[in-house]
């Protein structure tokens, strides 16, 4: 259960929740049944991006095998019963806060998850990069490279 949680991101930081220490608490009943807690470190923690982390994780632990019901919730944040009713109701982020004291969200989430996947693609080419151009290589032969050929190069990550 740690592992698939480690999956799920924060979508500012690009951090597993699980390194970010937002995972207060999970179990696992014999019967398959999770349950996962979580908290984020303010109280006022962007409602988008915090729907995203609670939908995500929810989507995390239900892929694992064996999983036959999962509940996640999100513990102390301003939105926290929109959050957690409208993932448990699998409704989406703009039926989650319809009618909502928070205020009503305008539009679900699905270019703002591709903002921050792209942003995170670009993070992870300049991590693998960035060895490579401090050591003195161009961009002609970056663009030719394979991740198969970094092995043992400025850019292997692995040791």
């Amino acid at each position: 259960m740690w592992s698939a949680l480690g999956t799920v991101l924060d979508p500012e930081l690009d951090e597993p929740i699980t390194e970010l220490d937002f995972v207060e608490s999970w179990t696992v009943s014999p019967a398959g049944e999770v349950t996962v807690g979580l908290r984020l470190p303010t109280f006022f923690c962007a409602p988008n991006f915090s729907f995203l982390m609670v939908a995500d994780a929810y989507d995390a632990v239900t892929a694992v095998p064996g999983v036959t019901r999962a509940e996640v919730t999100l513990a102390d944040h301003h939105a926290s019963d929109e959050i957690n009713g409208g993932v448990a109701a699998h409704a989406g982020f703009v039926k989650s806060f319809e009618g909502s004291i928070n205020g009503e969200a305008a539009a679900e989430l699905d270019e703002l998850r591709h903002t921050f996947l792209a942003k995170a693609a670009l993070a992870g080419q300049d991590r693998v990069a960035r060895p490579l151009v401090d050591a003195g290589r161009g961009p002609d032969e970056l663009a030719g490279l394979t991740l198969g050929e970094l092995a043992g190069t400025e850019a292997d990550t692995r040791s």
